[in-house]
């Protein structure tokens, strides 16, 4: 086995890290994910009841740029407050809310349902899709976080 291959003690995987315990301090987490999930709604709600030209760009850059505040945010607390698990769990769900509203956005402007000449509702309905993969990761984080704890996951 080649150096750059081997795996010391101390590494673990990603799937042991996303099995790992969290921390109460990992509540603020799921807060964070549904401040992306209001700002979701509210951009796709303005951008319906006020269609403009190229709302999709809008709408991408403006969930965009608040996910990397939210990422921002939560990787200045990560080291103090939250958990391994939690935090892999935060990026995993922005990554995948992201990369789905990417595949969404490709989608709709290939299959013309959002161009110049559609109604407002279009980007509603592609924003309601979107959610899929952020509401999932907030399920999962929450299934995580009401689970029991042991006292050694505790935070003080």
């Amino acid at each position: 086995m080649r150096s750059w291959q081997t795996k010391s003690a101390s590494q673990q995987s990603v799937r042991e890290i996303f099995a790992g315990p969290v921390t109460r301090d990992d509540r603020q987490l799921f807060w964070l994910l549904a401040g992306l999930v209001s700002l979701d709604v509210a951009v796709a709600a303005y951008l319906s009841l006020f269609p403009i030209d190229a709302g999709f760009l809008y709408f991408i850059v403006g969930i965009m740029f608040g996910a990397s505040v939210l990422i921002g945010v939560g990787s200045l607390r990560f080291k103090h407050h939250y958990s391994a698990a939690g935090f892999f769990w935060f990026l995993a769900s922005i990554g995948a809310f992201q990369a789905w509203n990417i595949v969404i956005m490709w989608a709709s402007l290939l299959s013309r349902w959002w161009t110049h000449n559609q109604p407002g509702y279009h980007i509603g309905i592609g924003a309601i899709v979107g959610l899929i993969p952020l509401v999932i990761g907030i399920w999962k984080l929450c299934k995580k976080l009401t689970r029991p704890m042991s006292s050694s996951n505790r935070s003080v």
